[in-house]
């Protein structure tokens, strides 16, 4: 962007302010920032300045978020907001994205590349919403101007007198018809005048249904006037009676509604244009999805590295509870994704051979853990009858069971959940299949059985709050299940559990798969690797840190370029012998750095290329091999299917840490509160920018604690959940995890049990550990 933003910020947490100040002046993003610390301040710089972009805080001392921008749109400012949230405020976030915000953005998201694209995504969408309204507009034009046609419109009439067969003309009729007043006009010049034979042959019989029934009749024709004017005619025939109620006349009105139809013209085209922005949206989501599978492929990859490390107890606890977070994540965003595809039609089913019994033992072994933890079983039963060789797409199966399996296991505290698979109906090629899932949960109310299918939707408001969820996995099963032919069915019964069935008809297979299965599951060895040139293209430092202890578990050493041009330099000057692309970069994305190298890098134009990208949708994949790469992967990807897809593409064509600063390496002798590693990586390097945000901390979280400690004593929920709320963004970026385990355990509290024991305890602990904090930090900054 080369023009100058101005952008306003809005939020009365300095640490959140200096952040996003930061991140915009190291974004590459020219902006003109100003500033204000509550909503009411906000209100009045808004109304006096007309802003490009607002990043809003959610909570303030002064309004929510929500509160606010609902008095921007009363004020009929359109200006586009980014909604700044805390961990675990999704909801929250979808409910501004609903309300009319452009974009949301976590506060542990808040790096210069995530606001940037957080910046770009919520410009383009603002866009997009204007060219909507325009096209809204021209609608209601469309639609005011083809009601005063109406009105306006000259109506002409004919008649046919039954006892003499005369026929009357009305100054109307020639007028439409272009015919002059003096002509001699007849029921057959009328006819003459039909351009189509197919209109002619309605109109006939038309006329004799009302004839012979004494009915009304309305239809619309084409005709072609006597100067060679073709028009399209609205026609309403009646009969009429005479004094004493008998048929005598056939009455005809005729409207020339040529104007309707081209307004109707104007308006599919309209239409088709308010479609385009309905397609705008559905990127957002996509684009949305895309940034936070970007940092979850670093999270789940490092994850993985760690757990094959030698960790003692807790340290393996802490890893599996991040792998638990980020495959509870990935759910939410293959949620999404699934959803955009399925409002979009774009859906798509495989047609392929698996086996039924592996599928279904799949779903169990991948849920057994969360039913071991609440204590619930997990059982299954497949006819034995079944044919368990079948035609069709295992993955939906799958993804099917899983939802409904899953969300038994949530609403059941108690008891079991099972699933049950017979046979319905068998011929020689197919078998009709009914799966059903029981569970002894919680219930759902007869009222709430058709609106649990509803996106965005659960039984309860309290529902939402225990047991979380986006509301959309139950939308996306009936689709899933609606698309392949089936239809799924819910018997319910508050306390006692549910019961949700489906059936889907499958074709039989033969047995013959075996081996090639066998040999897909062979592990590869990774020491082909040894003598290759291979360049990461990759403009995320994470991602590349990734990828560098990945390849160092190979034992193999890896170039990276940081953008497309650094690459076509490296490429020019080494052979490689593969390369791994990122698709979505500044300067030159992956695409454009492709199509570069195919067709301006001569003897280098045939290196393959596997694409990386966090779009994980089959319109991506489509576009890379279109593009001219020779594979691709999705991230958050495997690293055995990363060493596969190497593999299989050379076969074919026959780590930097950034060091902390000085005054962190100290040595503590008491056990250690803070954790600086996101402070450092979200710093890169700059010593200065860390030191002021520990200043900040030190400055603002006493008398934040102090307010915390006063509305805890007086029982004044509002003001500690706001300056609670207020306290999450400093804990996360200091890394101090005890501190944010408590703050969840208060805010939990504050929604389940607001005037408990438990809460105002904790509180008391989450001054102490923060206290200890502080003192840890004052030594950090003496030294």
């Amino acid at each position: 962007m080369s023009v100058t933003l101005k952008i306003l910020i809005i939020d009365d947490d300095k640490v959140d302010m200096v952040t996003i100040l930061r991140s915009i002046s190291h974004s590459g993003i020219i902006a003109d920032v100003e500033s204000a610390f509550s909503a009411r301040d906000g209100i009045e710089k808004v109304k006096a300045v007309n802003y490009d972009l607002i990043f809003l805080d959610y909570m303030m001392p002064d309004s929510d978020g929500i509160s606010f921008l609902k008095k921007l749109r009363d004020l009929d400012i359109e200006t586009p907001v980014i909604f700044v949230t805390s961990q675990g405020d999704e909801k929250i976030a979808s409910q501004a994205i609903l309300g009319g915000a452009s974009d949301y953005i976590p506060k542990t998201l808040l790096t210069p590349d995530g606001v940037s694209q957080s910046i770009r995504n919520a410009l383009k969408l603002n866009e997009s919403l204007k060219e909507r309204k325009k096209t809204e507009l021209a609608l209601k034009i469309n639609a005011n101007r083809l009601s005063e046609a109406q009105k306006l419109a000259k109506i002409g009439s004919w008649e046919i007198n039954l006892s003499t067969n005369e026929a009357y003309f009305s100054e109307g009729f020639f007028t439409i018809f272009e015919v002059d007043n003096d002509e001699i006009v007849s029921i057959d010049f009328f006819k003459s005048c039909f351009t189509e034979a197919q209109d002619l042959a309605i109109f006939e019989s038309n006329l004799n249904h009302v004839i012979n029934t004494n009915a009304e009749v309305q239809f619309q024709h084409s005709i072609t006037t006597k100067k060679g004017t073709v028009k399209y005619i609205h026609e309403f025939i009646k009969y009429l009676n005479d004094e004493n109620e008998k048929p005598y006349k056939i009455l005809g009105t005729i409207q020339d509604i040529s104007e309707q139809k081209r307004s109707e013209a104007e308006l599919i085209k309209a239409k088709e244009l308010a479609e385009k922005a309905v397609v705008i949206k559905e990127q957002f989501l996509t684009n949305m999805s895309h940034e936070i599978r970007t940092p979850m492929n670093g999270i789940i990859g490092f994850a993985r590295i760690l757990e094959s490390t030698n960790l003692d107890s807790d340290q393996k606890q802490s890893v599996e509870a991040i792998k638990k977070a980020s495959h509870n994540l990935m759910f939410i965003i293959n949620d999404i994704l699934d959803f955009s595809k399925i409002e979009a039609d774009k859906m798509t089913f495989e047609e392929v051979q698996f086996s039924l019994s592996k599928t279904v033992s799949y779903v169990i072994e991948l849920l057994s853990p969360n039913a071991k933890e609440k204590k619930i079983k997990l059982l299954y039963d497949i006819e034995p009858k079944i044919n368990d060789d079948l035609i069709g797409d295992p993955t939906k199966l799958s993804q099917i069971l899983v939802n409904l399996v899953g969300n038994a296991l949530k609403f059941t505290e108690k008891g079991y959940v099972e699933v049950v698979i017979t046979e319905m109906l068998e011929t020689e090629t197919d078998s009709l299949i009914k799966f059903s899932v029981i569970d002894t949960g919680i219930g759902i109310p007869k009222d709430k059985i058709d609106s649990i299918f509803e996106s965005f939707n659960q039984a309860s408001n309290e529902t939402t709050r225990k047991y979380g969820g986006t509301g959309l996995g139950l939308t996306i099963t009936r689709k899933l299940v609606e698309l392949q032919g089936g239809n799924i069915t819910v018997e319910s019964v508050i306390s006692e559990g549910s019961e949700f069935s489906f059936s889907l008809q499958y074709k039989k297979a033969q047995k013959e798969i075996e081996s090639s299965n066998k040999i897909k599951n062979t592990s590869i060895n990774p020491d082909f690797l040894k003598d290759l040139k291979i360049l990461l293209v990759e403009d995320n430092e994470l991602n590349q840190l990734l990828a560098i202890k990945v390849f160092a578990k190979w034992d193999k050493k890896i170039d990276i370029a940081n953008n497309g041009k650094i690459a076509i330099e490296k490429i020019t000057n080494t052979d490689y012998d593969i390369i791994l692309m990122d698709i979505q970069m500044p300067e030159m994305d992956g695409n454009e750095l492709t199509h570069h190298i195919r067709t301006k890098m001569g003897d280098k134009s045939m290196v393959p290329i596997i694409a990386l990208t966090a779009h994980a949708t089959l319109e991506e994949e489509k576009r890379c091999l279109q593009n001219g790469m020779n594979d691709y992967l999705s991230k958050p990807y495997d690293f055995n299917v990363l060493l596969e897809k190497l593999y299989q593409n050379l076969n074919k064509n026959k780590g930097n840490t950034i060091p902390p600063p000085e005054f962190l390496k100290q040595e503590m002798t008491t056990e250690k509160l803070i954790n600086f590693k996101y402070l450092m990586d979200f710093a890169e390097g700059d010593d200065t920018f860390i030191k002021n945000m520990i200043s900040v901390f030190l400055e603002n979280t006493p008398e934040t604690l102090t307010s915390i400690l006063k509305s805890n004593e007086n029982n004044d929920i509002k003001t500690l959940k706001e300056e609670i709320h207020k306290l999450k963004s400093s804990l996360s970026l200091l890394g101090i995890s005890k501190a944010s385990d408590s703050v969840a355990i208060i805010e939990n509290e504050i929604e389940t049990n607001p005037l408990g024991q438990k809460i105002k305890d904790e509180v008391v602990y989450l001054n102490e550990i923060c206290q200890l904090a502080i003192t840890e930090l004052e030594l950090v900054e003496e030294y």
